[in-house]
C-alpha cells in the first residue's frame, strides 16, 4: 500500500511496482488517476482517523493482508514561522505526523497476516530535517517526528517480525517543485554530493529495496539520498 498516490512520487512508486509485477493498494483524498488490472484505488482523508479505521478495514476484508506500508502522503508550508499561523501547522501535523501514525498503528494488524518473509512500514522524510532549512520549521519539524516514529516503531515492532525504515528525500522534480524559485532549488541542489536534481526513478530503487526481503536485516534506520552534507 501507499498513500498519496494520485500525483508526484506516490503516482511514480505505484507505476514502477505496478510495472514490476507487484499489486498496489493506493489512496489519496481526489479519484485515483492510476489504471491498472493490479491497481486498487480508495478516496480517503487520512487526517480523518475515523475514514482510516475504515480503508483498513475495507483492505482486510478484500485482501486479507499487506505486505508492505509507504507513507508517502504529506503536504509542505513554506513561510517564516512567525507569519504561520497555528490552524496552519496543527493541519500539516495532522497529514505529515498523525496520519502516518495512524496509518502505521491499522496496518500493523494486516503486516502481521502477512506471509512475505519480511513485512515492512516505509515513511518519506525529507533533507529539511538535517539541514534545517529556512522558512520550513513546521514542516521540517513533522519529519523529525517521523523519524523518531521509525526509530521507536522499529523497536516496538521487531519481535512481530515487522521493519520501519525511513527514506530522507531531497528536492524532487515533481509539480510542486516546479511552483518553488529556480534559485532556491539550485541552492539545494548544490549542498548535495550528487549535484542534480532527484528524480521519481532514483527512489524507486531504495523503496523497493526497503520494502523488499534483501533489506530483511535493516530497521530503525532513515537512509538519505543523493549524498546529504
Amino acid at each position: 500500500m501507499i498513500t498519496g498516490t494520485r500525483t508526484g512520487i506516490g503516482r511514480g512508486l505505484a507505476e514502477h511496482l505496478l510495472a514490476g509485477g507487484h499489486e498496489v493498494i493506493g489512496c489519496s483524498r481526489k479519484p485515483g488517476v492510476v489504471e491498472h488490472e493490479r491497481y486498487h484505488h480508495h478516496q480517503v482523508d487520512l487526517t480523518d482517523g475515523g475514514q482510516v479505521k475504515a480503508l483498513f478495514r475495507a483492505l482486510r476484508g478484500a485482501h486479507g493482508h499487506l505486505d508492505a506500508l509507504v507513507n508517502n502522503a504529506g503536504t509542505s508550508v513554506m513561510n517564516h514561522f512567525m507569519l504561520t499561523p497555528e490552524e496552519t501547522t496543527r493541519r500539516l501535523f495532522d497529514l505529515n505526523f498523525f496520519a502516518v501514525l495512524n496509518c502505521c498503528r491499522e496496518a500493523v494488524k494486516l503486516l502481521r497476516r502477512s506471509e512475505h518473509p519480511s513485512p515492512a512500514i516505509l515513511t518519506l522524510s525529507s533533507v529539511a530535517v538535517p539541514w534545517a532549512l529556512d522558512g520550513h520549521l513546521a514542516y521540517s519539524a513533522s519529519k523529525a517526528a517521523v523519524e523518531q516514529l521509525v526509530r521507536v516503531m522499529s523497536k516496538e515492532l521487531a519481535d512481530q517480525g515487522i521493519r520501519v525504515n525511513g527514506l530522507g528525500v531531497p528536492p524532487v522534480s515533481t509539480v510542486l517543485t516546479r511552483t518553488v524559485p529556480r534559485e532556491r532549488i539550485d541552492g539545494l541542489v548544490a549542498r548535495q554530493a550528487i549535484n542534480r536534481l532527484c528524480t521519481t526513478a532514483d527512489l524507486a530503487g531504495p523503496v523497493e529495496f526497503l520494502i523488499g526481503e534483501k533489506s530483511a536485516f535493516v530497521t530503525g534506520e532513515t537512509i538519505f539520498l543523493g549524498g546529504v552534507n
